[in-house]
């Protein structure tokens, strides 16, 4: 993977990091002067060659300037410790140990056991003004890094650690609002996506109790009604309301049974493989189910022109019939809704590959293009109104969607405002690339 601009920065901030720290090292090494050892082998060695010259002041001469331009005092005596030449004023003294000034080292010079020279060799304290500048230019750009460094990282990082807390504190608001193109844009692109997802959530939760809420009014006020009625003893008024009681009780039965369905299936999907999706899987022949379906229609509205066109010789497919066969019923149902009573409702099945193709069409309102991207969202309606003529809480596609996914088809929706809505499903056939085993 190839590192993003971030790792980048960070990767020429460690190169320049290691440069800068090693030109400090290099100065302040030179800053603290030779080591003692080093210091003394130089100067065994600087006076044993003025200790050559000494019968030759011209050269010896020539030595000790060489010696002053590399910073470096020496003085040499003869074995009865008169000065011999220096190229420093006064000379170096011959002292003891303790007499000797730091940096200067003392060394005689011996020829068969017998002292011919004694040397004294100062190495000049470096000239730390020299040195300063280089330290501050380095030092700057030490500083210089990590202010850009922080700027980099550590202020989007608190932006996204300031998001977070006050997300978690119940401001739903908040978002980090970074616009980088690097690793943390990316991080704050994700929480922000997250944020947007966990807001909608809550949203759409609290839009299912309102729905809820609006849906189970009517049954109970009915029933409320009823039951006043029995108290007063008015029977005949009971008995004239018990038909439109049981039909909203049917309501409010298929209400529940779509939620804790749809929850179940919302449980498989968040805990992956570990939960089987709710399927019962058999056989089934898909005209037989589609057959079921029209009939079902056809008996519950019969004022509705409902068109059903089933090919021959369509495959039997391993599934759920009971949840494909819901599928289809709010298929038709919402095509009911959506669309004049005298328009005509077609359901068709057709082959697809080695398995099935489903199609629902109405003649209806149609879908606004705003609103076909949350169709499958869930407790999203078209129609804000929740009127008892509509009903529903928008969970209807949404399982839809849950059901053909989970027997590994698809599902897609086709509408134009004023024209129309066509949903049509996939099912695939049984076979290496069809359905997985038979689950539940």
């Amino acid at each position: 993977m190839r590192p993003g601009r971030l790792l980048l920065t960070l990767y020429i901030g460690v190169i320049v990091v290691v440069f800068v720290a090693g030109g400090l090292f290099l100065s302040f090494q030179v800053a603290k002067g030779v080591p003692a050892e080093e210091l003394r082998g130089m100067a065994k060695h600087v006076v044993g060659n003025l200790a050559r010259w000494r019968d030759d002041p011209a050269r010896l001469r020539a030595e000790l300037d060489e010696l002053s331009e590399a910073r470096v005092a020496a003085s040499l005596y003869g074995p009865d410790r008169r000065l011999i030449a220096s190229n420093v004023t006064p000379p170096l003294p011959i002292g003891s140990g303790e007499d000797q000034p730091r940096w200067s080292v003392v060394r005689e010079v011996r020829d068969g056991g017998r002292v011919i020279a004694i040397g004294c060799v100062h190495m000049r304290h470096p000239d730390l003004r020299r040195a300063a500048g280089p330290i501050a230019i380095l030092a700057a750009m030490m500083i210089l890094l990590v202010l850009v460094i922080a700027r980099q990282v550590g202020v989007p990082l608190q932006r996204i650690a300031g998001a977070a807390r006050r997300f978690g504190r119940g401001d739903l608001a908040a978002r980090a609002g970074l616009h980088r193109n690097d690793e943390l844009g990316e991080v704050g692109r994700a929480f922000d996506e997250m944020a947007d997802r966990v807001t909608k959530l809550m949203t759409a939760q609290r839009e299912l109790m309102a729905n809820v809420s609006h849906e189970l009014q009517t049954p109970l006020a009915r029933i409320q009604v009823a039951v006043d009625l029995m108290v007063d003893g008015i029977d005949d008024r009971v008995k004239e309301l018990l038909p439109e009681i049981s039909r909203d009780l049917g309501e409010v039965e298929r209400l529940i049974d779509d939620v804790m369905t749809l929850s179940r299936f919302d449980l498989a999907h968040t805990q992956g493989t570990t939960v089987a999706a709710p399927l019962h899987r058999e056989a089934v022949a898909i005209a037989d189910l589609v057959e079921t379906a029209a009939s079902r229609f056809r008996a519950q509205h019969p004022g509705r022109a409902l068109v059903v066109a089933v090919a021959p010789a369509l495959p039997v497919l391993p599934l759920d019939p009971v949840l494909v066969r819901r599928v289809i019923d709010n298929l038709l149902d919402n095509a009911r809704k959506y669309s004049d009573a005298d328009a005509m409702i077609g359901i068709s099945a057709s082959p697809a590959g080695r398995g099935v193709s489903v199609a629902v069409a109405d003649r209806g309102i149609g879908i606004d293009a705003a609103d076909l991207a949350q169709l499958f969202t869930p407790f999203f309606r078209t129609d804000r109104s929740r009127t008892r003529s509509t009903g529903g809480v928008g969970l209807g596609l949404v399982l839809a969607r849950r059901v053909i996914e989970a027997h590994g088809g698809t599902i897609a929706v086709d509408s134009e405002v004023r024209c129309g809505t066509t949903v049509r499903f996939e099912l695939p056939g049984p076979g290496p690339a069809g359905l997985a085993p038979r689950t539940g």
